[in-house]
């Protein structure tokens, strides 16, 4: 079920009105691109952030509930847009204690987080946005080497959005479990509201959100570079 702080962070985000996450239907609302979508599909309720060029596109598709799947967005655009999702984002409510075994990263220069970094893809480090995180970031260490690694960027006043990366050759652990509840744990303790996105293809991640009882609110797809 949405919560009224959750729908007021994605109104602002989206500058649409708060009603707009209420009951079904489509809303509209400009992007600031001329080449790029961004999908928010909420139970019934769909808003999209398009340029006015394609809102007629958008507003003939019978279900705008498909405009959150690939082939059904895809078929609206220019051909060359690159698209991103669909993807899951929920959010955790209710208190949770950090894990132990933790340990805070008050440097993100750290030489193991750079080591952990090169035994990733660069669309793994990317999609972790441990860069943009805040300190500290929170890493599991196996021997002398990080295993996980999860940190927050904050997105507004309100909102912690997480991100978690995990060596390749350890997954299966845990590990990155014990790393997101730690930042989740501290976005808490800051009076943040932790936010978690990942990949609706992406089993394990959505594991791990389930796990620590975040809630599902919106499923997006991003659409752009056409």
């Amino acid at each position: 079920m949405s919560r009224p702080p959750v729908v007021a962070f994605w109104a602002e985000r989206l500058g649409c009105p708060p009603s707009a996450f209420a009951g079904a239907g489509l809303t509209l609302v400009p992007h600031p691109s001329r080449n790029a979508v961004y999908v928010v599909v909420v139970e019934s309720a769909v808003v999209v952030a398009a340029p006015e060029s394609l809102y007629e596109r958008l507003l003939g598709v019978p279900d705008p509930r498909a405009l959150v799947t690939s082939e059904c967005l895809s078929a609206l655009l220019p051909p060359g847009a690159r698209l991103v999702g669909p993807a899951r984002i929920a959010y955790l409510h209710e208190a949770i204690a950090a894990p132990a075994g933790v340990e805070r990263l008050t440097s993100p220069s750290d030489p193991r987080l750079g080591a952990l970094r090169a035994r990733v893809t660069a669309e793994e480090w990317r999609h972790a946005n441990l860069e943009a995180a805040e300190p500290p970031l929170f890493a599991r260490p196996v021997g002398a080497a990080l295993a996980a690694a999860a940190g927050f960027e904050r997105l507004g006043a309100r909102v912690a959005h997480i991100g978690v990366l995990s060596d390749p050759s350890q997954r299966g652990r845990h590990l990155g479990r014990a790393v997101v509840q730690a930042a989740a744990a501290h976005a808490l303790e800051l009076g943040l509201l932790p936010q978690y996105q990942t990949l609706a293809a992406n089993a394990p991640a959505l594991r791990i959100a389930q796990s620590l009882g975040f809630e599902p609110f919106a499923v997006t797809l991003s659409a752009r570079d056409w």
